[in-house]
């Protein structure tokens, strides 16, 4: 082989094809199709965890507290400057030393658990706190809450948090259609 036909024949590996880069370009346009949505499930499978961690934290903390410190602890959503309750469950959660649910003091706020985007909660009592006697009861405020992720799809699944009068959070076992 002469000199001049090896310079082609290398000049000739060094590139794709049209017919290669159309192919390679189609494949990464039907793996990115496919990823894209499972990749956005597992953000909002993701949040929707955390969520979940997020309520049995709190209620776990508010009643330990409430045994070790023999008083009354309230579980409360709140927003702005932390002095009331409200009902977004999905908002700042506090726990706070006392039954007071209006005019709540710096100094009572004994945990600030702070907001997990993208997540929708619900309480199935509609009320705006949670309080635990003494004893770690929580008797007639026990419910269950619902935890969705932020962007309701079609078919999307989310979890069930029962509260007993006890005063424990379980997670039940069946999905929720959201």
């Amino acid at each position: 082989m002469s000199e001049d036909q090896i310079n082609i024949h290398t000049s000739l590996e060094g590139g794709f094809t049209l017919l290669e880069l159309l192919v390679t370009l189609l494949l990464v346009g039907i793996i990115s199709v496919w990823g894209v949505p499972r990749f956005q499930a597992l953000g909002e499978r993701s949040a929707q965890a955390s969520e979940v961690n997020r309520l049995q934290s709190t209620f776990s903390l508010a009643r330990n507290t409430a045994i070790s410190q023999r008083s009354h602890i309230t579980v409360c959503p709140t927003a702005g400057d932390r002095s009331a309750c409200n009902n977004d469950w999905a908002g700042e959660l506090i726990i706070v030393r006392g039954s007071d649910t209006d005019g709540i003091q710096a100094q009572d706020i004994l945990r600030i658990m702070p907001i997990q985007r993208n997540t929708q909660v619900t309480y199935s009592r509609g009320w705006s706190r949670i309080r635990y006697d003494p004893m770690g009861y929580t008797s007639g405020f026990n419910g269950s809450f619902t935890v969705c992720a932020g962007h309701r799809a079609e078919g999307a699944q989310g979890q069930k948090l029962v509260l007993s009068q006890l005063g424990r959070l379980r997670i039940d076992e069946a999905p929720i259609d959201c």
